[in-house]
């Protein structure tokens, strides 16, 4: 693919994305009115993102990493037969791997939510230490005895554990959907993959109605779960057979060819594991924290993966099997590549953190205050929330970095690193950072780690493999970039708080443009502005980017 191809597969991948996500807080507010900020929504986001955390894994982490190279290289060779015959062991293997791992996970709920979320088992003996001439409250004698089954199950228990026994056949589905996406991406057909999040987050959405309107239990949610999986499932399938391939017989070219799988898979899977467990570790840590922590964090979390899923990832999935495809043939031209895709998330990320920091109480505020998500939960999540965004430009790259290495074959240094900063996030986060800041010191973690991550990952780049950094040429562009996104960014604020100013002043209609959805009716049109103003003006800053010139 040339820049025109990346840039239009990008856009396809980013349109289809933005509706998954448009949909996803739409589902979202629809959660917090249904379930609150409390003990069953705990339960509920706790035990679902059990499956989904395997989801990224097993799914559109390592699954994707170790096949879309492999099918590459046959489709070079324009072997749908090959290709066929893979993915028909592939599945054999991987599904029937996954099957025993959900039947283990089904049979041992109790234990698994144990490990997820010891602080519902436990309350911590109230003794002090002091680190650094910080007092910190030391919860480890607590979590100890949570892990040996010794502790009282808290009240979410119960909850989540019969939630997660209906929920953990929906991998099942999202794997075998990830193997089908792996052929489809390895002959550039991104649409699919990216619009099937829709098919997921519609029907999410309609058992949510469902049991508002006509007070069903949660579980039949999770029934609606399992369905949108399936509808996934066959959306893939259908796919996979339109481009021509199929389900062919295994020869002992397939062998050699999921050998090759195997041994990406296995290191790409711990990897994987490692950087996911970022995440479920912040779920862990935060169930020591007052009921409703995890929600909020969870609802917070939600916003910062708009962005995120809309471009970036939208981007390194593009770029993934193009880095393949040059490391084979033009390595050199990765570190060229790799600048550009950083000069171009620097550019995006910079002024949508400060537009997601700049609204973040509007956005709880104007979609999820009620009842059961009161006005301290809104400045709560509205904390935590602009503290995740300040990470955005770290957590964007480490997809692009992480699949560079896996475009090189490489996937030892990528499991080093990100074992080194899963300890490191453990300790800062549990002994520190929590203690002190609550759930807000657990988003604190997360973006420190993300950048020392950032950090690793590049100097690893530059060691091994002679990766070029450009260091001060980004600092330049960064500097040029800050400039222009400062400068009308004021000029934003200051039209923002005259039209504030000027809705003030109308009486009674105040509030309703203020506080409730009204206010997006003249918001948005106001960020998109801001940002076709970036867009056009980037020439008289000096700012160059090769994949939108």
């Amino acid at each position: 693919m040339n820049r025109q191809a990346i840039r239009q597969k990008t856009v396809q991948v980013a349109s289809s994305t933005m509706i998954s996500r448009l949909l996803g807080m739409v589902r979202e507010v629809l959660m917090a009115n249904l379930l609150g900020v409390g003990v069953i929504a705990d339960a509920f986001i706790t035990a679902f993102k059990i499956p989904n955390s395997m989801r990224k894994v097993f799914a559109e982490g390592a699954l994707s990493a170790a096949l879309v190279p492999t099918f590459v290289s046959l489709g070079k060779k324009d072997d749908k037969q090959a290709v066929s015959s893979l993915m028909t062991l592939s599945l054999l293997i991987f599904e029937g791997i996954l099957l025993v791992l959900c039947v283990l996970i089904f049979w041992k709920a109790e234990a698994v939510i144990r490990f997820i979320a010891p602080g519902w088992y436990c309350i911590p003996q109230q003794r002090e230490f002091v680190v650094f001439g910080i007092p910190v409250l030391d919860k480890t004698i607590g979590a100890c005895v949570a892990f040996l089954a010794q502790g009282q199950a808290g009240a979410q228990v119960a909850y989540a554990v019969s939630f997660l026994r209906l929920l953990i056949g929906f991998i099942l589905f999202l794997s075998t959907s990830a193997l089908l996406a792996s052929a489809l991406q390895s002959v550039n057909d991104f649409f699919v993959p990216a619009f099937a999040q829709v098919l997921i987050n519609v029907i999410f959405i309609g058992g949510i109605l469902l049991c508002m309107i006509f007070n069903w239990p949660i579980k039949v949610l999770c029934g609606f779960i399992l369905f949108s999986g399936l509808a996934h499932m066959l959306w893939h399938l259908i796919a996979y057979f339109r481009v021509g391939f199929s389900f062919a017989p295994i020869t002992e070219k397939t062998w050699v060819s999921i050998r090759q799988v195997l041994r990406k898979f296995l290191p790409c899977l711990l990897s994987m594991s490692v950087m996911e467990l970022l995440l479920v570790v912040s779920t862990s840590i935060a169930s020591f924290l007052p009921a409703g922590s995890i929600s909020l964090v969870y609802y917070a979390n939600r916003f910062m993966g708009i962005p995120l899923g809309v471009f970036s990832r939208a981007f390194s999935t593009v770029l993934f099997p193009y880095f393949a495809r040059v490391g084979t043939y033009a390595r050199s031209r990765l570190s060229f590549f790799l600048f550009e895709a950083a000069k171009l998330i620097f550019w995006v990320m910079v002024p949508v953190s400060l537009i997601f920091a700049f609204i973040s109480e509007k956005l709880f505020l104007t979609l999820f205050l009620s009842k059961k998500f009161t006005m301290v939960h809104v400045q709560e999540a509205s904390t935590i929330l602009i503290i995740f965004v300040t990470g955005l430009f770290f957590f964007s790259l480490n997809h692009i970095l992480l699949n560079l290495y896996y475009a090189l074959h490489e996937t030892r240094i990528p499991l080093y690193i990100s074992v080194a900063v899963l300890l490191i996030d453990v300790v800062l986060s549990y002994y520190i950072l929590m203690p002190l800041f609550g759930a807000a010191g657990i988003a604190l973690t997360t973006v420190i780690v993300s950048a020392l991550q950032t950090v690793l990952f590049t100097l690893g780049l530059q060691y091994f493999f002679g990766i070029v950094l450009y260091t001060k040429r980004f600092a330049s562009f960064a500097l040029k970039s800050v400039t222009q996104c400062t400068l009308l960014g004021a000029a934003f604020a200051v039209i923002y708080y005259a039209a504030v100013s000027l809705i003030n002043s109308l009486g009674s209609w105040a509030p309703t443009l203020l506080t409730t959805l009204m206010f997006w009716a003249w918001f948005c049109p106001l960020a998109v502005a801001f940002f076709l103003a970036l867009f056009r003006t980037r020439r008289y800053f000096g700012i160059s980017l090769y994949f939108l010139e």
